[in-house]
C-alpha cells in the first residue's frame, strides 16, 4: 500500500484545527501521515498538534520561530515528506474519510500524475455555504485539466471555476525538486500547478465532492495587496510562456492584464485611503474602468457587513432512499461510484444541498442507507445523527459519523 504525506500549513487555525486533524486521521486509506508545518501561530495550535501526536504517531510537526507564509511552511513539509504522493490541506478545512482511497485509485486507472477532487463551500453564513467549486461544469465522470484551461480559468474566462482553489494529490515523483514560489502570499498553489502540468504531467478532475473548505474573512485569499499582484505578475513572467502552445500564451496574456487591471484597482484603493485624491483622479482618468471595480467593491463590502449566521431553526432531516415518509425534509443522495467512475447524477447537486441546510438548520439527522452514509460526511456541521440500517461488520469501510453535535 501505497504511502500518502499529506501536508498542511497552519497559522492561527487552532479553532478549527482539531476537527482538520480527526478528518485525515480517520482516512480509509491508512497509510499516511501528516505533517503539520506551523509557521509561528502562538495561538495554541501547537498544543492541538502535540496532542494527536500523543494519541497518533503518525502525525508529524515542523515548527517555525517566525512567520514566513504558507508556501515556505508548505516547502517545509514537503522536504520532510516520505509518502509516494503528496495531499494538499489547509488547516481549516475538512476532509470526506473516503477521499485519498478514492483519489489514490483514480490516479491508478487514469495514470494521472494529479488527482483532485471538487471542493464544497461552507461557512457560518448562509451565503458562505450552498456550493462547490466545480458545480459549473456540471460534472458527473473525471475530466482532464490542462495548463491552458488552468490558465484561463484565472482571467482569460470568468465563466469557469478557478481550478486554483483545488487541492490535490499529487506524486511525489513528479513534484521532484518543485517547490512553492516563497516570493508569493497568494496564488502560489496555482503558480505550481502550472509549473507542474508544463513539465508534462496529466491532472485528473473529479467529480466527486470529498473537500470542505471554510470560507470566512480570516482566510490569506482575502488579503490582496498591490505588492501582492505585483509579486503574481512577476512570477508569471518567470514562468516563460514564448515556447508554450498557443492556447497557453493566450490565456497567458489575458491573465496578465487582468492582474495588471488589479494591480491598478489596488493603488487607487490605496490612494483613497491615504485621501490622495489627485493621484485618484490621475488613475481614474487613465482606466475609466477601475470606477466600476470600485462601485462593485462597496457594494460587496455592505452585503459581507449584512451577512449574518441568523436564527438557525431546528429540523429534521432524512437522508437516503428508505427515508420514512413525514415532517421535516428528505434527501436521497446518489450512490458514490466505484472510483474514477461516473456518478448516476453530478454530485455537486447533492453537496451543495447538505451544505446549505447545514448552514441553515441544527439538523437532526437519520441515516436510512449506505448511499447515504457516504454523504452524511458532507455534513459540515449537525446537531444530532441517527445510522438507521444494518451498517454490516465494516460500514463498506467507512467510520460511523459521531451521534452528536460536531
Amino acid at each position: 500500500m501505497q504511502l500518502i504525506s499529506v501536508i498542511m500549513a497552519n497559522f492561527r487555525a487552532v479553532q478549527h484545527l482539531s476537527a482538520a486533524i480527526d478528518s485525515v486521521l480517520r482516512q480509509t486509506h491508512d497509510r499516511l501521515e501528516l505533517i503539520i508545518s506551523d509557521d509561528a501561530s502562538g495561538d495554541g495550535s501547537l498544543d492541538v498538534i502535540r496532542a494527536a501526536m500523543a494519541r497518533d504517531p503518525r502525525v508529524i510537526l515542523i515548527e517555525a520561530e517566525t512567520n514566513g507564509g504558507a508556501a515556505a511552511a508548505r516547502n517545509r513539509a514537503l522536504e520532510a515528506a516520505t509518502g509516494d504522493w503528496v495531499a494538499i490541506m489547509d488547516s481549516d478545512d475538512v476532509i470526506h474519510p473516503d477521499r485519498l482511497r478514492r483519489m489514490l485509485a483514480a490516479a491508478g486507472q487514469s495514470g494521472a500524475q494529479i488527482v483532485s477532487d471538487d471542493l464544497v463551500f461552507f461557512g457560518e453564513t448562509e451565503a458562505a455555504s450552498g456550493r462547490t467549486l466545480l458545480q459549473a461544469l456540471d460534472l458527473d465522470a473525471p475530466q482532464m485539466l490542462d495548463a491552458a484551461r488552468l490558465m484561463a480559468s484565472e482571467g482569460a474566462d470568468p465563466t469557469l471555476p478557478k481550478f486554483g482553489y483545488l487541492k490535490p494529490l499529487i506524486a511525489r515523483a513528479a513534484l521532484g525538486e518543485m517547490r512553492y514560489d516563497t516570493s508569493l502570499s497568494i496564488a502560489e498553489d496555482l503558480d505550481l500547478y502550472l509549473r507542474l502540468l508544463m513539465a508534462g504531467h496529466r491532472w485528473v478532475m473529479l467529480p466527486d465532492p470529498m473537500y470542505l473548505y471554510r470560507r470566512h474573512s480570516a482566510s490569506l485569499s482575502y488579503r490582496l495587496s498591490a505588492a501582492s499582484i505585483a509579486a503574481m505578475i512577476a512570477a508569471q513572467e518567470r514562468l516563460s510562456l514564448s515556447d508554450a502552445p498557443r492556447a497557453l500564451q493566450e490565456a497567458g496574456r489575458a491573465r496578465s492584464a487582468h492582474l495588471r487591471h488589479q494591480e491598478r484597482y489596488l493603488h487607487l484603493v490605496d490612494a483613497i485611503k491615504a485621501r490622495k485624491m489627485s493621484r485618484v483622479a490621475g488613475l481614474l482618468l487613465r482606466a475609466p474602468g477601475l470606477l466600476g471595480d470600485l462601485t462593485w467593491s462597496v457594494r460587496d463590502r455592505l452585503a459581507r457587513r449584512s451577512e449574518s449566521d441568523g436564527a438557525r431553526s431546528a429540523q429534521t432531516l432524512s437522508l437516503g432512499g428508505q427515508a420514512t415518509p413525514g415532517e421535516g425534509l428528505s434527501l436521497s443522495p446518489p450512490s458514490a461510484p466505484e472510483p474514477a467512475g461516473t456518478w448516476s447524477e453530478p454530485p455537486h447537486r447533492m453537496a451543495a444541498q447538505l451544505s446549505a441546510l447545514a448552514a441553515r438548520h441544527d439538523l437532526s439527522v437519520e441515516v436510512t442507507d449506505r448511499a447515504a452514509l457516504w454523504a452524511a460526511w458532507l455534513l459540515p456541521r449537525y446537531a444530532q445523527m441517527r445510522i438507521d440500517f444494518d451498517t454490516g461488520e465494516d460500514a463498506d469501510g467507512l467510520p460511523l459519523p459521531a451521534q452528536t453535535a460536531q
